[in-house]
């Protein structure tokens, strides 16, 4: 995957929420949807947060997502990771 630029995106779609993020380049700072904890994910091949293998980590609950870019909505969609499968 080349490097995805999402900056300006403002929110992520996760199950039925709306989260909201701060994304530049190809980072991007969002809240964890299960408790709260900043966290921080790199839409970049092989970095955290950018696929299931490499998913983005919660410090606090250990909550594992990727995010996928849409570049026509201007959103993000969080897919969790349960367990190390999808």
């Amino acid at each position: 995957m080349a490097m995805t630029k999402v900056t300006d995106f403002r929110y992520i779609k996760y199950e039925q929420m709306t989260v909201r993020c701060d994304a530049f380049g190809n980072n991007v700072a969002f809240v964890c949807p299960k408790c709260g904890h900043p966290m921080l994910a790199i839409i970049r091949e092989d970095q955290r947060g950018s696929d299931a293998n490499n998913p983005a980590i919660c410090r606090s609950c250990d909550f594992r997502c990727w995010l996928e870019a849409n570049d026509v909505e201007k959103a993000l969609k969080l897919h969790s990771v349960r367990d190390g499968r999808l």
